[in-house]
This record gives structure tokens, C-alpha cells and sequence, in this order.
């Protein structure tokens, strides 16, 4: 992966990170005023992990891909993230390395290897697969996971919260090409 094409990993994880603040972002603003640390406790189902953890995980797979296309490793565990505060001060500063990276970003690695200890297995990736195949679909499902548990306690969201990276590019439709 050329020195392009990280940068734009790179941006496409900070784009993500950013709609997952504004979904946080809309939880605080919630007029019913629901208390920020039951939200951080709150599951999708009593064998998931709670908001606060969906949200160090979202911050994990980011600070992985970041850390790896330095040539550097992290292991393959999430932070014990319990509160709300922390929970978004683990984003805060994930966000703030993920934009300092984005100035200096550099060729990755050929590839990643990806040891699954618990289950005696591991993975080769190639640096594409590696992105789009492991951070990527982890990254989205912690973040969906995220936003499925604050619409189910309540907090008004929908499809353009979770897809606010692309709100910028909306343009109206000329009459014209209306009809």
C-alpha cells in the first residue's frame, strides 16, 4: 500500500471516527437528558459488550491500522473503556493521533499477520486485505453496534447520523432533472 493510498485509509477511519463522535454528540444533546453513564453500560443484548467498550473497540481497530502502517505492532485486544467520559476521551485522543498521522503518513507494510491465540489460529494478510477485510468490517460493526444501542435506548438517530460522512457532498437536484 503506496504512501496515497495510506492517507486515504487514514481519512476514511478519521471520517468514520467523526460520525461516531456526532452519535455521541447526540446522545449528550438528548433532551430527555438520559444519564450519559447508564447509556456507557448499555448492551444490544446480554452477551454483548456495553457503548463505552463498542466505542474503545471503534478506537482499537483505527489505532491498529495507524500503529501497523508505522511498522509498529499493537495487540489485538480492546481497553477496558467503562465510563462515558473515558469512553470519549479514548475517542478524543484516537481522533487527534489519527490527524497528526494523516500528515506524515508513509508505505505500509507487504502485509499483516494476525494471531487468534484463544483459537490456536492466525492469518496472513496482504496490506489491502488487511484494511478492507479486518479493520474495516471491525471498525463498522463496533460503530453500528454503537449507534444500534443508543437508538435502542431511546436517543434519536437515524440513517444521516450514520452516514455523516457523506452529508457534505449532498447538492440539490435542479428542477430540471427533478421531473
Amino acid at each position: 500500500m503506496d504512501k496515497r493510498e495510506a492517507s486515504a485509509a487514514l481519512e476514511r477511519l478519521a471520517s468514520r471516527l467523526a460520525t461516531l463522535s456526532g452519535i455521541l454528540d447526540k446522545a449528550e444533546a438528548d433532551p430527555a437528558g438520559r444519564a450519559l453513564e447508564e447509556l456507557a453500560q448499555a448492551r444490544l443484548a446480554p452477551d454483548m459488550h456495553p457503548l463505552a467498550w463498542q466505542v474503545s473497540a471503534v478506537c482499537t481497530q483505527a489505532l491498529q491500522f495507524l500503529e501497523w502502517s508505522r511498522g509498529h505492532e499493537v495487540p489485538h485486544t480492546v481497553a477496558e473503556v467503562t465510563g462515558w467520559a473515558e469512553a470519549r476521551a479514548a475517542l478524543a485522543q484516537t481522533r487527534d493521533r489519527l490527524a497528526q498521522a494523516l500528515a506524515d503518513a508513509g508505505e505500509t507494510p507487504e502485509g499483516k499477520r494476525i494471531v487468534l491465540g484463544p483459537l490456536g489460529l492466525y492469518l496472513d494478510l496482504s496490506a489491502p486485505r488487511y484494511l478492507d477485510d479486518w479493520i474495516v468490517p471491525n471498525l463498522y460493526f463496533h460503530l453500528t453496534t454503537a449507534y444500534a444501542i443508543l437508538r435502542m435506548q431511546g436517543i434519536a438517530l437515524g440513517k444521516a447520523d450514520f452516514m455523516a460522512h457523506l452529508m457534505g457532498d449532498l447538492k440539490p437536484i435542479e428542477p430540471e432533472l427533478a421531473a
